[in-house]
């Protein structure tokens, strides 16, 4: 199966007009422990993410980030937000941050493209959908599990 199925995050934040960079600066914006952050100044929003990062981590936190902005959390009071492991973690129970996972989850894993890979193309193992779609092996084992295809 030839891999377009996967959903680009840096596509999606550009057609909101949000600016999608690597963090290659120096100093970095990013603060060590730091996987990505959303910036609002003015009408200028960017998302910074860690080249140093792998491709599927770089994904979900541009994706993750994006949920920032599409679920509101960017504020005039509160126009950034910079985000490491600790967002990311399922355990994490702060409401803006479960959001924006949510967000980076659906968009990412969308369930319909979960289900005609599990229904109609019969592939059964975490690993594989989570390489046809570009996540990490515990981000789609999360998913499936939120989707009740796995307990």
């Amino acid at each position: 199966m030839s891999n377009t199925f996967y959903v680009d995050p840096v596509v999606e934040a550009k057609t909101y007009g949000i600016n999608v960079l690597a963090d290659t600066f120096n100093p970095p914006k990013l603060k060590s422990g730091e996987n990505g952050m959303i910036i609002k100044n003015g009408e200028d929003i960017t998302i910074y993410v860690c080249p140093n990062d792998m491709l599927e981590r770089q994904r979900f936190t541009i994706a993750h980030e994006l949920g920032h902005f599409m679920c509101g959390h960017l504020t005039e009071d509160k126009p950034m937000f910079r985000d490491g492991n600790k967002e990311y973690s399922r355990d994490n129970y702060d409401i803006q941050e479960y959001e924006a996972n949510n967000y980076a989850a659906e968009l990412l894993m969308p369930k319909e493209k979960i289900d005609f890979l599990i229904n109609q193309k019969g592939i059964t193992t975490i690993e594989e959908l989570a390489d046809i779609l570009i996540v990490s092996y515990t981000a789609m084992r999360i998913r499936l599990k939120n989707l009740d295809w796995i307990s």
